[in-house]
């Protein structure tokens, strides 16, 4: 129940004009779950065609990608850490430095696979984590909605988790606290 009560509130969030949302689940709730049956909505929706799936290690992109293959078999999805990108991938998992060293070499060589506007959702795993400072010329560079995955928001000074998503203090888009 309380999954699809965080599918709602983002959709109506979403639906609100607003860009960014935040998760707040306890761990072993369904986070990644949860993320792909939002994005299966999303995509039928038609407000996504391609998304982005970050974590900041190898093992939390690999396992978002063998979870998503088993939620939404339909998706094609590719890890970027190990698997050249396909034209046919749907979902892109990849780690934060991946997907910065693809943004920066692609910009230096001409190639520019991954546009501006080339994704329409990223999904930020552990959104407590690695979205500030370096990494956070991803979120600058990419025009896509934001999602954001967390057991454990943080509201510090320099490391705000509700004010990178433009939500008030201690006020995530859902919380399901255990």
């Amino acid at each position: 129940y309380y999954q699809k009560q965080a599918i709602i509130a983002v959709g109506e969030h979403l639906g609100g004009k607003f860009r960014k949302s935040l998760l707040v689940m306890a761990t072993g709730s369904g986070k990644t779950r949860t993320a792909a049956a939002l994005v299966e909505v999303l995509m039928k929706a038609g407000w996504t065609r391609r998304i982005l799936f970050l974590a900041d290690r190898r093992t939390l992109v690999k396992q978002a990608c063998d979870n998503f293959g088993k939620y939404l078999p339909d998706y094609t999805g590719v890890n970027l850490v190990k698997d050249d990108l396909t034209p046919a991938a749907r979902i892109v998992f990849s780690t934060y430095q991946t997907m910065l060293n693809r943004i920066d070499s692609d910009w230096q060589g001409g190639n520019r696979t991954f546009g501006i506007g080339y994704f329409d959702l990223i999904i930020i795993d552990e959104a407590h984590r690695s979205i500030y400072k370096k990494y956070g010329a991803i979120f600058d560079y990419f025009d896509a909605l934001l999602i954001g995955l967390t057991a454990t928001p943080k509201d510090e000074t320099d490391r705000d988790t509700f004010g990178f998503f433009d939500l008030p203090n201690n006020m995530p888009t859902y919380d399901y606290p255990l």
